[in-house]
């Protein structure tokens, strides 16, 4: 009678108080003790990247792939929560007591929602629960649901928001989480848990809006009020912030704080110690870097030494020491045991000063060894990683240049003194295995004493190290203990070595796979007798010319005959040119270009690169406005070349005018051009093309021209000359941006292919768009028959089509979100974004069959807080026929169509009776409803 009498069908005193108790301590404390543990392991085991994006708490990293992800699962803290709300929830209404029906506090009070008093806290906790499991949008669902129908608890509500706007910055929604701060007030933070989230919540939004100096105290105090492992976490990103915005004195004593706070581990202390030499800013720096170099004693620090040595480099070069800073940073790289992102920062800074210092050779091996190793979200990654294309493209032509420069040095000596140097290079080769071997060895007996004593701390016990794997969704690298433990019995086996290929070998210099190898992994010796002058090989492996140790195998490179030799003098003169011409260009390193040309000209006076050099000396020299030298060279194409189309153009006395125009009418005719394609004026798009040919045929832009010429006979249903100009962009412009799609088109018709036009250039570039990656099946409309079928009883998808160009898919999702959140209780729907191109789909999962659709379109409609831009087309689809469009590379046009053609069959079956009309299959044969027939098949069908 007591349990009935306290039921959640009951509304009383009695019953809410029962409920509340039994909530809270048979169900909440279990969730919320699983919660506390829960969160306590993952902030304290998370290691943080400390060069990487700012991650004010483990679970952020969630949202950034690229970031060590966080261990733990809070499912179960989740479970109980939803338990709680579902058994204990009380939404009856209470019997009304007589004479109050005026009095205000009452009326309020019986239009509440939930009358559990203690039933916020288990939806506090699903959402705590949901935002540390990465779910940040469901997270966000929660929280906004707690502040709408709890508005009665002012604490709740104000924390709730506030735990919402966290969501937001997790999601980097960054208007929606301004706009939930702005209006939460200072007098609304009552209790120090609301002030530190309050903080927190701020620091976050401010740091990725880039506002560091708002962010700082913002930070400040959120890292004072926070718990022992966030404390440090968040006192390390203030160093960070502070350094970011030039206040270095701030950021000292932030990462003091960090690398001195209760419970930091040794690799935050190391790490908080490095950072205080960077943003070191006293006058004399031996003190600092003294300092520095003392840790490199240390045994635990072996592994950090490439840091160390990069914040020596750091102080040399904040003092203007180039020198020493170099110096250092080629230690770093040299000393780097886990060849991971720390190597690759020290990499990419040293190969900045090369690149300032002009020396692009040493800047292209750095570049390409780190860039590599750096993440997207890297600084300036982009900057660095087009840096590093063009010195790859530079490299091509300066080291043919130099590989053959020496040859031809080799090939003039006398035979003694050409084998004296060989001689050099295999004795250098030999010395360098002997070192790498000694290196091995002395790895190997460091590791074998290590494991030794490790063998005693475990009493002698050969057995491997038990270890549980991670059990939640976590990567097997990112669970710390799993890691340790493989790592520990990696170096009992095998010693501490270098991450780095073929760890396994010795020797590393020579070697190779041979089909009837059975053990690539032997380890080869090294033998002690160096005897060169007799042409001894000295590889365990092989002899004779594809010996790297035998003088054969370089004296065969050597160019000897008189064709070798010219060979070898083209391929100088064409990597001089190029150098030059990469430069100028795209490096705007004009006196480098200058003296790669000079090059050229001096030792080659009638290279077939003369006129071209002379050209584009000449209009580098007026681009740096020094007229009086450009004035030399146009000169000498008008007195050398007197023929040329160049010598014919700078004759006339407006060529300047016509140079310094030149760019400004070509971009104006192309966007001309593009307008005119877009409105179906083929006729002037091929005018533009052909005024550009006989204007400007060297302009950059042809490629562009010609692609849209190319286009324009797609509409015109010309497939030969479609194909036609496609084969002329890849002919002669290979290196053009638009020539691998060129490429795959241009393959795809000579592979039998069909184009497949609307009719006009606009239409269809959206909902015509293929569902596919593949770019020549996007390009030629190429799909399998896709097979759809109506059947309303299946489950559907209710997907929002629109143009990525006009609409944020952010909004739209945060929208439909909060609509489903706010309409619906139990239900969940899922919500997936998906980009084709230009097409942007928004796909709402989880219906059951198109009734329950057309019922989630009609409350939709009815939304008042809810508007459909007008940018979007609703589209109710079957599940299997969308899978079906992804599978075939279909589009929505596609589906469209085959939705008028059901339309037609239904309206004949309806209408026509079929006593007197045949069937609708024997009137409308299949395909031949809307259907777009080829040429041969409208006349067979005639």
């Amino acid at each position: 009678m007591a349990a009935g009498g306290c039921s959640t069908r009951k509304n009383t005193a009695a019953s809410r108080n029962y409920q509340a108790f039994i909530t809270r301590y048979n169900v909440y404390f279990n969730g919320d003790q699983h919660y506390k543990e829960t969160l306590k392991e993952m902030e304290s085991v998370y290691e943080d990247d400390y060069s990487g994006p700012y991650i004010l708490h483990p679970a952020e990293a969630y949202n950034v792939p690229a970031a060590p992800q966080p261990t733990g699962s809070f499912t179960r803290s989740i479970e109980k929560a939803q338990k709680a709300i579902q058994l204990h929830s009380i939404k009856k209404r209470p019997r009304r007591t007589p004479g109050r029906r005026n009095d205000p506090e009452y009326r309020k009070w019986l239009k509440r929602e939930e009358y559990n008093p203690f039933l916020h806290n288990a939806w506090m906790m699903m959402g705590r629960s949901q935002y540390m499991n990465g779910d940040f949008l469901g997270a966000a669902a929660t929280f906004y649901y707690v502040s709408r129908h709890f508005s009665w608890l002012d604490a709740t509500v104000t924390e709730a928001r506030l735990w919402e706007a966290r969501c937001y910055c997790a999601l980097d929604w960054l208007y929606e989480a301004e706009v939930i701060i702005s209006r939460i007030s200072d007098s609304k933070l009552e209790s120090k848990l609301l002030r530190e989230l309050h903080s927190f919540v701020s620091a976050d939004f401010y740091v990725r809006s880039h506002m560091y100096d708002r962010a700082i105290p913002h930070l400040s105090e959120a890292a004072r009020m926070a718990s022992k492992p966030q404390k440090t976490r968040l006192y390390f990103i203030l160093g960070r912030v502070c350094a970011e915005a030039g206040r270095k004195k701030e950021a000292y004593q932030a990462y003091r704080k960090a690398g001195s706070g209760v419970g930091a581990s040794y690799r935050a202390r190391f790490n908080a110690r490095i950072k205080q030499s960077e943003v070191y800013d006293g006058a004399a720096i031996a003190s600092e870097v003294n300092a520095l170099r003392r840790l490199t004693r240390y045994g635990s620090n072996r592994d950090y030494l490439d840091q160390i040595y990069y914040a020596i480099a750091n102080l040399y070069l904040s003092r203007g020491d180039t020198v020493n800073a170099i110096t250092n940073y080629e230690l770093a790289a040299e000393r780097s045991t886990r060849n991971g992102i720390d190597k690759a920062i020290s990499q990419a800074t040293l190969g900045g000063l090369y690149y300032d210092l002009g020396q692009y050779d040493k800047a292209q091996f750095c570049y390409s060894e780190a860039v590599p190793q750096l993440p997207d979200t890297y600084p300036e990654y982009a900057g660095m990683k087009r840096r590093s294309d063009l010195l790859d493209e530079l490299a091509v032509y300066t080291q043919n240049v130099t590989l053959n420069d020496s040859l031809l040095r080799l090939a003039e000596m006398p035979e003694s003194e050409r084998l004296t140097v060989v001689n050099g290079i295999i004795s250098r080769l030999v010395r360098k295995e002997q070192e790498e071997a000694e290196n091995a060895r002395r790895e190997e007996y460091i590791a074998a004493r290590e494991a030794a004593g490790e063998q005693m701390e475990i009493s002698g016990s050969m057995a491997p190290q038990e270890f549980s794997l991670s059990t939640d969704r976590s990567w097997y690298f990112y669970n710390a203990s799993a890691r340790n433990a493989g790592r520990t019995d990696f170096q009992r086996r095998w010693g501490s070595r270098k991450l780095e290929d073929n760890w396994r070998r010795r020797n590393k210099v020579s070697f190779a796979f041979t089909e009837d190898d059975d053990s690539p992994y032997e380890q080869e010796d090294v033998s002690d007798d160096v005897s060169l002058s007799e042409g001894t090989s000295h590889s365990a492996s092989g002899r004779g010319a594809d010996d790297p140790h035998s003088p054969e195998y370089y004296l065969r490179q050597i160019p000897l005959s008189d064709v070798q030799k010219v060979t070898a003098n083209d391929v100088i003169q064409d990597g001089l040119y190029n150098s030059g011409l990469i430069l100028k260009d795209k490096m705007e390193d004009y006196p480098a270009a200058h003296k790669m040309w000079d090059r050229l000209l001096t030792r080659y006076p009638d290279n077939v690169y003369r006129l071209d050099v002379y050209n584009n000396l000449y209009l580098m020299y007026m681009r740096m406005g020094q007229e009086e030298i450009a004035e030399q060279f146009r000169l000498k194409i008008i007195s050398d070349f007197p023929d040329s189309r160049y010598a014919e153009a700078m004759s006339d006395p407006a060529y300047i005018s016509r140079v310094r125009g030149m760019v400004a009418e070509q971009e104006s005719i192309y966007e001309q051009a593009y307008a005119d394609y877009l409105s179906d004026r083929n006729l002037y798009v091929h005018r533009a093309y052909e005024k550009m040919a006989e204007d400007y045929p060297l302009s950059p832009l042809m490629p562009k021209f010609m692609f849209l010429h190319a286009l324009a006979y797609v509409t015109e249903d010309r497939p030969a000359e479609f194909n036609e100009v496609l084969k002329t962009i890849i002919e002669r412009y290979p290196d053009a941006d638009i020539a691998p799609l060129a490429a795959s088109w241009h393959k795809g018709m000579n592979e039998g292919r069909r184009l497949r036009s609307s009719g006009t250039n606009a239409r269809g570039m959206l909902w015509e768009i293929r569902l596919s990656n593949d770019s020549v099946a996007l390009a030629l409309g190429e799909s399998g028959k896709i097979e759809f079928r109506l059947d309303p009883g299946e489950p559907h998808y209710l997907v929002l089509l629109f143009s990525t160009d006009s609409l944020s898919p952010n909004q739209l999702l945060y929208d439909v979100a909060r609509h489903n959140f706010s309409t619906y209780v139990v239900r969940d729907f899922d919500l997936e974004v998906m980009n084709f191109g230009r097409l942007g789909m928004l796909i709402v999962k989880g219906f059951v069959n198109q009734a329950e659709l057309n019922h989630y379109r009609a409350l939709l409609a009815r939304d008042v807080a809810f508007s459909m831009p007008s940018e979007v087309r609703p589209v109710e689809i079957g599940k299997s026929n969308f899978e079906q469009l992804l599978k075939g590379a279909g589009s929505f046009d596609d589906y469209f169509r085959f939705i008028g053609e059901e339309t037609v069959r239904d309206t004949h079956e309806t209408v026509l009776p079929s006593d007197i009309y045949p069937s609708s299959s024997e009137m409308y044969p299949p395909d031949t409803v809307f259907s777009d027939m080829e040429p041969d098949d409208a006349e067979a069908e005639q």
